[in-house]
């Protein structure tokens, strides 16, 4: 169990976000094969640390962010008992050669603005588990369904 606080939680993963801090991102998850971060979008559920980490590397591999592109909050909140966090951002970058597999991807040398929203559930100070919310359509075209990690 750790003894961060809520608080303490949220400016670690703001910090560890817009920095494209892997490592600490994943540290804020507990640490059970249980942990999950599930891709909404796609349907696609990472579960335990390993795969959690393989995901945000594969995730940050797949853009850059130059000048004032990245990861930037836009609303950040929790509930009173410190359960739930709501992490709404967004990320704007260029597409690298890395990106994940999908039937449609993005031209590598795209531009993207893709607001998300992270819906975080936490128990004693760390990270449970993560659903990650986007318009898959804002980045490929097509209504047909995606796997981007897989």
């Amino acid at each position: 169990m750790s003894t961060r606080t809520t608080d303490d939680l949220v400016q670690q993963f703001t910090a560890a976000m817009t920095s494209d801090d892997v490592d600490a991102v994943v540290n804020l998850f507990r640490d059970d094969p249980g942990v999950e971060w599930t891709i909404m979008a796609t349907g696609e559920a990472f579960r335990g640390r390993a795969a959690i980490k393989q995901l945000a590397e594969r995730s940050v591999a797949a853009r850059n962010h130059p000048a004032e592109a990245g990861i930037k909050p836009t609303h950040v909140f929790t509930n009173v008992e410190g359960t739930q966090l709501c992490w709404e951002y967004v990320h704007t970058g260029v597409v690298t050669d890395d990106w994940p597999t999908s039937q449609e991807k993005p031209v590598p040398g795209a531009t993207f603005e893709l607001p998300i929203v992270l819906v975080c559930d936490l128990r004693d100070g760390e990270l449970v588990k993560i659903r990650e919310y986007f318009d898959l359509r804002t980045m490929v075209e097509g209504g047909a369904k995606h796997s981007l990690y897989a």
